[in-house]
């Protein structure tokens, strides 16, 4: 679930990841509050982003014991990718929109969400691209 907490300058966003959500609707969420970023789940080496995958997350949680958390634009890509990992035992990547590609953040990890989020949107500017919106 998305919700909006008033700061001064902006509104934060955050998103909170349960067992209950499926993953289609928790990447399309991602994508809503980072259009320049995408997250791919994966479940036994096969990533699990389309539609025709509307597992919940409960579905493939790979910890007996596991804890729900919130993604924040703050966190950084390692954090983000830690937290599904020691929270859930879900491997997860994110990818930074690059023109009309989609780069690996693995040099960038240390880098906030919002940080990658910017930097997709201006080089998307810049090469006059709109963001790519996920489809479910």
């Amino acid at each position: 679930m998305i919700s909006n907490d008033c700061l001064p300058k902006k509104s934060k966003m955050k998103l909170s990841v349960s067992s209950e959500i499926k993953t289609n609707e928790l990447i399309r969420q991602f994508n809503e509050i980072f259009p320049y970023l995408r997250l791919e789940i994966y479940h036994k080496g096969h990533e699990m982003g389309d539609a025709a995958h509307p597992s919940h997350l409960s579905d493939i949680i790979n910890l007996k014991q596991f804890e729900n958390f919130e993604i924040i634009p703050e966190m950084t890509v390692a954090e983000v990718e830690s937290s599904f990992w020691e929270k859930m035992g879900i491997q997860i990547s994110i990818f930074r929109k690059s023109g009309r590609t989609w780069l690996e953040s693995s040099y960038t990890n240390y880098w906030s969400l919002e940080k990658q989020n910017n930097l997709g949107k201006e080089l998307n500017d810049f090469m006059n691209v709109p963001p790519q919106k996920y489809k479910s």
